[in-house]
């Protein structure tokens, strides 16, 4: 979040606030350092931010300050924060709000007019402690206009959202080197863990899809930093917006699955506190929560592909990945990608309605991701093979594509309404 509001407030031009934050916010001076907030969700809504009360209005100063409840303000011990609020006047919805900045204490050191309500019992992640609270009268300052903050938020929500995605792969990779230790040291039936068939079929499954989450997330901060030097075409502009919703979900689906599988192949000892290993699998939950759930990120997908160009510019990357692969088994992955790919634009051209793209935007948003992830395996594996003749990551593209890349399908809606409503279908 610090990142990303470095990030925000270099993109807003706020001269004030560059020379004021930034120089906080990225130092490696312990004594000066700051991290930042992000106070979005309201109980009115989590993912609607459009529906947030917070209200700022200006005091006889010229000062805005805000008032409003802020159900889940993230990193509450915070210097300061980026928040949305509706200055008074404004129409509803997400226009009808503004970016503003505050800082969490004043000069006495305490807190700027805000009152703590409670910390949140989460489930996990408490390091980060989470904070319901008031604003009431706190000062603040816009970072850009006193409109459109939804849309101004986004620079923030784009690093953020990286993160969760580099982050979903550290927990996969961590789970998986406690797994791998174990099972050379504990011995049943005979032989170590790491000697029999069913277990080191579990733990190649664990690594294939780790290297496909790995290659994923690492696709998606290329991108990101070729932006950030100014070197991404008009497609890849829109390639960036699009991955960055469809890689946080593709990898925040992919972990908590796979910590839960790393907890069961360590057995009774990966369920007891002392190990660590529950802890690992509470925090991994928050992935696929945080910074917008599966469904969320999915109808945001769909916003993204309103731009042809995110589509044409990943067919040009599908299309250079395929180039590089030479040898007859990476040739068929490289299709088996293709296809895939193939099926989600069909879909996408072909549905008729609103509710059924709705209805099917999980699956398309995952064969997106899962379809790039293996096209970046595929031709990760040439690359191996040509300069250290390794055939290992070929193998992992193989178990990857082999775990189901193709999520597309056509939703019945009458019968969703029924299964979820628990009510007769004639």
């Amino acid at each position: 979040m610090s990142d990303g509001a470095a990030k925000t407030l270099l993109r807003s031009g706020n001269t004030a606030l560059i020379e004021r934050a930034l120089p906080h916010l990225t130092t490696r001076d312990p004594r000066r350092f700051w991290t930042s907030g992000q106070w979005m969700t309201e109980s009115t809504g989590g993912s609607d931010v459009g529906s947030s009360e917070t209200i700022a209005r200006k005091d006889e100063a010229g000062q805005w300050r805000l008032y409003g409840r802020k159900w889940f303000a993230s990193a509450a011990t915070s210097q300061m924060t980026l928040t949305l609020a509706r200055p008074e006047g404004n129409p509803p919805g997400g226009k009808g709000l503004a970016l503003f900045y505050l800082e969490t204490r004043n000069d006495r050191g305490a807190l700027n007019r805000i009152k703590m309500l409670r910390l949140k019992d989460k489930l996990g992640t408490r390091k980060v402690p989470t904070a319901e609270l008031m604003l009431e009268g706190t000062p603040a300052q816009l970072v850009y206009g006193p409109d459109n903050g939804v849309h101004n938020i986004i620079p923030m929500l784009h690093i953020t959202r990286t993160w969760n995605s580099v982050t979903s792969v550290a927990a996969m990779r961590r789970g998986i080197a406690l797994a791998r230790d174990y099972a050379a040291k504990r011995s049943a039936f005979g032989a170590p863990l790491s000697q029999q068939p069913l277990h080191l079929d579990t733990l190649a499954a664990l690594q294939a899809e780790f290297e496909a989450a790995f290659h994923l997330s690492f696709y998606l901060i290329e991108l990101l930093g070729r932006d950030e030097a100014g070197e991404l075409s008009e497609s890849e502009t829109a390639l960036l917006r699009m991955l960055t919703s469809v890689v946080k979900l593709t990898t925040g689906r992919a972990v908590t699955p796979a910590i839960s599988e790393v907890l069961e192949a360590i057995g009774g000892a990966g369920y007891v506190e002392d190990t660590g290993l529950p802890l690992l699998l509470r925090d991994s939950q928050v992935f696929p929560i945080w910074e917008g759930t599966t469904n969320v990120l999915s109808l945001d997908t769909l916003k993204a592909l309103r731009e042809p160009a995110a589509i044409i510019a990943l067919q040009e990357r599908f299309a250079k990945a395929r180039e590089s692969q030479k040898i007859a088994p990476l040739q068929a992955l490289g299709k088996q990608a293709d296809q895939a790919l193939a099926s989600a634009v069909a879909w996408l051209n072909n549905a008729k309605e609103d509710a059924a793209l709705q209805a099917g935007a999980r699956g398309l948003a995952l064969t997106l991701g899962r379809s790039l992830a293996l096209a970046l395996l595929a031709e990760h594996a040439q690359w191996a093979i040509d300069h250290e003749q390794d055939r290992r990551p070929l193998a992992a593209a193989q178990r990857f594509a082999a775990s189901g890349i193709r999520f597309i399908r056509d939703a019945d809606l009458s019968q969703n309404q029924a299964l979820a409503n628990d009510t007769p279908l004639n």
